[in-house]
């Protein structure tokens, strides 16, 4: 709780505020990766309907591989500020930092036409992204004492 100052006002106390803020990065982390999962799965339905002939999808298959990039280190950020100032977990950074990373392989893959890396690829992407949107909703618990991860 917050101490009493001696104008009669409650201040927070150093705990408090970095539970509000590492709920606060929670939060953002949440909104960041389940719009990726979302993403990731509009992503394969563009592919889809590209493989099927409508060839407009292409574009926006690429617009949305630039979206992930942008969504994803969001998340990154989030998630270090979320470790550093929040004192939560781990795990939030290196998950983001694992997306962006497949991400970046996944939109080179795409671009040089290596489809028999660029289609699993996505969909190893897809699983990542969804399990993290499962977990996501721990992302704002503190970190354990004893290890962080």
């Amino acid at each position: 709780m917050g101490a009493e100052a001696a104008d009669g006002k409650t201040t927070l106390s150093a705990t408090d505020g970095r539970a509000r803020r590492r709920r606060a990065y929670g939060r953002g982390y949440a909104v960041l990766m389940y719009t990726v999962a979302l993403v990731y799965f509009g992503q394969a339905v563009l592919a889809g309907q590209f493989l099927s002939g409508s060839y407009d999808a292409l574009r926006w298959h690429q617009y949305g591989a630039t979206l992930t990039d942008a969504l994803l280190f969001c998340a990154l950020v989030v998630g270090a500020l979320l470790r550093r100032h929040g004192k939560g977990k781990l795990w939030p950074f290196l998950a983001a930092l694992t997306l962006l990373l497949a991400n970046q392989a996944q939109n080179g893959a795409g671009a040089a036409r290596l489809l028999s890396l660029h289609i699993p690829l996505g969909v190893a992407m897809i699983a990542g992204a969804f399990l993290v949107a499962l977990r996501v909703r721990h992302a704002g618990e503190p970190a354990d004492t004893g290890t962080s991860a």
